[in-house]
């Protein structure tokens, strides 16, 4: 499965338990403030899967004439929308460091926090389980399959170095 996909399957998740935890927090008359932040993270989610969505929708006919496989087109398309969340980071950090205003600031730290665990999550999806294989390797002593699962690793990464390049090129 594509991992914007298995993404898009958590962060709609994580948005249906926050509209649980507003909906009680609003019913037992939590604090304000604990409820507009999670309603902003709500909002900050529902932006991500807003980026995710035309990024897996696109016609991608063409590619596949180019003779592009799936596996590289699927990292073109996360390492476009890593990039596009790269971005966005940058841009809040930016203001963050213009704002005066104390909920301002709550906001956009709130907003690069929920975007750096979406990036984190997402590094998970790429990563978690080579990296387990690796760790399940190592600690049954089979060091020459953990050294092949890292080297395996590393090609994947320089591959999607390499794509990053030819994307910002």
């Amino acid at each position: 499965m594509h991992k914007l996909n298995e993404l898009t399957k958590i962060i709609g998740e994580k948005i249906g338990s926050l509209k649980e935890e507003v909906e009680i927090g609003t019913n037992v008359k939590l604090n304000q403030l604990y409820i507009a932040d999670r309603q902003d993270e709500i909002e900050f989610l529902q932006w991500i899967l807003r980026i995710i969505q035309p990024i897996l929708n696109r016609d991608n006919g063409e590619q596949h004439q180019l003779g592009i496989t799936k596996k590289r087109l699927e990292m073109i398309q996360t390492i476009e929308f890593e990039n596009t969340l790269q971005e966005r980071i940058q841009e809040l950090n930016l203001k963050l460091k213009e704002s005066n205003n104390l909920r301002e600031s709550d906001i956009l730290i709130n907003e690069i926090d929920t975007l750096d665990s979406v990036l984190g999550r997402l590094s998970d999806l790429k990563y978690g389980d080579k990296t387990r294989a690796i760790e399940i390797a190592e600690t049954n002593n089979n060091y020459h399959q953990a050294n092949r699962l890292r080297k395996q690793l590393i090609k994947f990464q320089d591959v999607e170095s390499e794509i990053s390049a030819q994307i910002q090129n």
